[in-house]
């Protein structure tokens, strides 16, 4: 069926109402998310999986090349949060792999433009680390990472495990609906990276 005809198919009032509907989130999606080159990009520094006191921990890094769009998004007011999920799989043998641990970690950075400054919260902080230097920032914060994905027994001897590590920085104001709706726009200020890393035990 054409897609003029399936819109047809629709009662008037319906139609009306769905054309609205698309119309608002389109002009929405301009408004949060103006056009724009993603020059820079996330990357990742020193991953390493090891046994701390019997847990699965990870370590990491992560910088960004080219901070220029996002300090045009914190100047502009912009919340922004930088979002790391991890996970531990057992590669199968036969069969698919076998999740065994997994965490989510994130930290929003934000322009206080009264004082002037950035701000970034980590979590287990309860103050927010401020500084009028946005670089230097970033790096003392994030330069250094460590996820706990639980207990080590959850690894067994000798099997082959796979480790992901899923990166991205996003905007807080834009609403969950929305990214289903305008669906062919990226809202995110750097485009999302993973990582994986291969390893027997």
């Amino acid at each position: 069926m054409h897609r003029t005809g399936l819109i047809n198919t629709i009662p008037k009032a319906g139609r009306l109402w769905t054309l609205c509907v698309l119309l608002c989130a389109v002009a929405l999606s301009a408004g949060l998310a103006p056009a724009r080159c993603q020059a820079g990009e996330l990357e990742l520094g020193s991953l390493i999986l090891d046994n701390q006191e019997g847990n699965i921990s990870v370590r990491f890094g992560v910088r960004m090349s080219g901070l220029d769009e996002l300090r045009k998004e914190l100047d502009a007011g912009t919340t922004v949060v930088l979002n790391c999920d991890a996970s531990v799989s057992r590669r199968g043998r036969m069969w698919l792999d076998t999740r065994l641990a997994e965490t989510e970690w994130s930290s929003t950075v934000s322009k206080d433009v009264l004082a002037d400054e950035y701000r970034l919260q980590l979590p287990g902080e309860e103050s927010p680390r401020r500084g009028k230097d946005l670089a230097a920032l970033l790096i003392g914060a994030w330069g250094g990472l460590t996820l706990d994905l639980g207990s080590w027994e959850a690894l067994t001897p000798g099997y082959d495990y796979q480790l992901k590590l899923d990166i991205s920085l996003d905007r807080t104001d834009v609403p969950v609906w929305l990214r289903y709706v305008v669906f062919f726009w990226s809202f995110d200020v750097y485009p999302p990276t993973s990582y994986q890393l291969d390893f027997t035990y």
